[in-house]
């Protein structure tokens, strides 16, 4: 093992996962801000934004983490060394043939990936699990009283169900945006229903914006619970024709 691969195995430890969400891939990792340095940039040659240079060891570590990520995913579908750069609007742009989406939180990252011939859109989220107080301080924000009486008639407590809620939203952001092309905040997308069994939500989506030409219009995500955070993720595939 070189030098660069045993600090990278200090600072990260990816998790390939090709199970959950098939037929993408999902690289995940939890990831250690103390133990990272700018130099990781070139050493695994990954792209370093310019605006990074001055950022927080904070902003810096997670950018790393999410790109190196991103490199193990695409590896994984025979891309290596790919030049993962973002968009004005820091929508991340993909080989031709794939697409894929990244998130973190302080401690942890992801990466699911999967071939365009499969998957049209794809977006993940992580988030820190809100207690009730912060979800109720951050309630209008979000989500309206609709959608607020479905998580109240579910099995989730407010925290839990308003922290699925915004995770959900950012993930159908990140995976309808680079199709929409077009900026859409949280009301656009509407909490249906929920099923706790499956672990499986349900959003309308908002026609004006695109349609899915499904029964009302709606979004399926699966979520995936841990004691700290959680992670949201819609995939629409591809329609074979």
């Amino acid at each position: 093992m070189d030098n660069s691969s045993a600090a990278n195995k200090a600072f990260i430890q990816p998790v390939h996962d090709t199970e959950t969400y098939p037929p993408a891939i999902l690289v995940s990792s939890h990831f250690d801000q103390n133990s990272f340095e700018l130099a990781k940039y070139q050493q695994s040659s990954i792209y370093c934004p310019p605006t990074l240079i001055r950022a927080s060891r904070k902003r810096q570590a997670e950018y790393f983490a999410g790109r190196f990520l991103a490199n193990e995913a695409m590896t994984s579908l025979g891309i290596s060394e790919f030049k993962l750069i973002a968009d004005a609007k820091r929508c991340p742009q993909w080989p031709s043939s794939l697409v894929g989406s990244i998130t973190h939180t302080d401690d942890y990252a992801a990466c699911i990936v999967a071939e365009k011939s499969e998957v049209s859109a794809i977006g993940i989220d992580a988030q820190d699990i809100l207690d009730d107080e912060r979800a109720e301080r951050l309630q209008s924000r979000i989500i309206d009283s609709a959608e607020s009486r479905i998580i109240a008639q579910s099995s989730l407590s407010a925290g839990l169900g308003l922290s699925l809620c915004f995770s959900a939203k950012e993930a159908i952001y990140k995976a309808l945006y680079p199709r929409i092309q077009q900026y859409f905040g949280f009301n656009a997308a509407k909490l249906h229903s929920i099923d706790a069994d499956s672990c499986s939500l349900a959003f309308r989506f908002d026609p004006a914006l695109w349609i899915l030409h499904n029964e009302r219009n709606l979004l399926h995500l699966r979520y995936q619970i841990t004691k700290q955070r959680i992670l949201t993720c819609l995939m629409l595939r591809t329609v074979q024709k």
